[in-house]
């Protein structure tokens, strides 16, 4: 009889343990994280900005588990920080929100992910402490729209990770200008003019607060988006933002 109730108890602890095990995947959602919310902020001339930021870099980066809006309306920007973990900034339309660089440093420093493609490294706005503080500079001239090599001078970080050491693009290769008060810069990959030698960054990585931001200079049209290095750093700066 002693052996029969010691049975039954193991059985019945067993039942139990089913039933919550049970429940505790009919309710994932209890227990798993909420997806990571990324803003993609794109909008303005010169690149056909719904095709490729909208269409083509957001199923990119929903495929790695983020759920991502879309806009190219500077107003929806600061109503948003609130609710998102990374700002996905491209745009190279003026912006007449005087508060929106301060905003988007804050966003920063409070831990937040900031990823900068292409025209949002341009000095396009009269946003001195956003160059000085996100970027550690600016481009303000590129080479023509062609084919350049580059080379990835960090192999070891995350956002380089799948990322071929040196790789040909066609692109605009931006002729970046360092601030000599900027912040400090890990360069992890560099461009190379085709018909001077001279050398860029086009990819890199810096820290404001308790946040981090990724620069990327590359992303003018779908040669860009459609290289599996471009894709493959996006994937990867989206993940090591999210991993923050």
């Amino acid at each position: 009889m002693i052996l029969k109730h010691k049975t039954f108890g193991i059985v019945l602890v067993c039942f139990i343990i089913s039933i919550l095990t049970f429940n505790a995947c009919q309710n994932g959602g209890e227990t798993s994280q909420e997806p990571v919310q990324v803003l993609i902020f794109g909008g303005g001339d010169h690149h056909d900005f719904d095709r490729w930021f909208h269409e083509e870099d957001r199923a990119i980066i929903e495929r790695i588990g983020a759920e991502v809006t879309y806009t190219d309306n500077p107003d929806d920007v600061i109503p948003a920080l609130d609710a998102i973990d990374i700002l996905y900034m491209n745009t190279n339309q003026a912006i007449d929100i005087d508060e929106m660089p301060d905003r988007i440093i804050e966003f920063v420093e409070q831990g937040n992910g900031l990823l900068l493609v292409h025209a949002s490294t341009w000095f396009i706005w009269d946003w001195p402490d956003y160059y000085r503080e996100l970027i550690g500079g600016g481009s303000s001239s590129h080479g023509p729209l062609g084919e350049f090599d580059v080379y990835v001078s960090d192999t070891t970080h995350p956002v380089m990770q799948n990322v071929p050491a040196e790789f040909t693009i066609y692109d605009e290769l931006y002729r970046f200008q360092r601030d000599e008060e900027g912040t400090d810069m890990h360069i992890l990959a560099i461009g190379i003019e085709p018909d001077t030698g001279d050398e860029y960054p086009v990819a890199w990585v810096t820290e404001h607060g308790d946040g981090r931001v990724v620069n990327i200079t590359l992303g003018h049209d779908g040669r860009a988006h459609q290289h599996e290095a471009f894709i493959a750093m996006l994937e990867n700066s989206i993940e090591w933002l999210m991993n923050n």
